[in-house]
C-alpha cells in the first residue's frame, strides 16, 4: 500500500467514527516530519479517544502498525504516528486553538473520495480561510 493509500485510509477510519472536518495534507515537499498529516476533530474525550484507536486498530489489522501512539487516554489531543503518516485527532477547542491547518497553510490539501470534500475537479484544494484555521 502506497503512503498516500494509507493517509486516505486513515481519513476514512476517522469518517468511520464520526470525525468531523477531516482534512489530509499532503506535506511531501514540504516537511520532513511526514508526507501526510491527516486532522480530525471529536466533540468530547471518549470520542477523540474511540477515533484515535479505531483508527490505529484497523490499520494494525491492515499491516500498518503505529509507530508511536500518543494521547489517547486523554482523549484532547491523540496523535498516531504512522512513519509517513501522522494522525491527529483533536477535540475542536485544541484543534482551533494549535492550528495546525494554518501552519501548513501551503500545504494541498487531498481530496478524502466519497466524502463531501471530493466534489472538486482538482485533486488539490487550498481554499484556507485565516479566520478559521480551516479549509473550506
Amino acid at each position: 500500500m502506497d503512503v498516500k493509500a494509507i493517509a486516505l485510509l486513515c481519513a476514512e477510519k476517522c469518517l468511520e467514527k464520526k470525525g468531523e472536518n477531516v482534512v489530509v495534507l499532503d506535506l511531501e515537499n514540504k516537511s520532513s516530519v511526514a508526507d501526510y498529516f491527516v486532522i480530525c476533530s471529536g466533540y468530547s474525550d471518549r470520542q477523540v479517544s474511540a477515533i484515535a484507536e479505531h483508527v490505529a486498530s484497523e490499520l494494525k489489522e491492515s499491516g500498518n502498525t503505529p509507530i508511536s501512539k500518543e494521547g489517547i487516554s486523554e482523549g484532547r489531543w491523540s496523535l498516531i504516528d504512522f512513519g509517513p503518516v501522522i494522525v491527529h485527532v483533536f477535540q475542536d477547542s485544541l484543534r482551533d486553538f494549535y492550528s495546525l491547518e494554518s501552519l501548513w497553510k501551503d500545504a494541498p490539501r487531498i481530496r478524502i473520495p466519497g466524502t463531501d470534500n471530493d466534489s472538486s475537479d482538482d485533486m488539490y484544494r487550498n481554499e484556507f480561510d485565516p479566520n478559521t484555521a480551516r479549509f473550506s
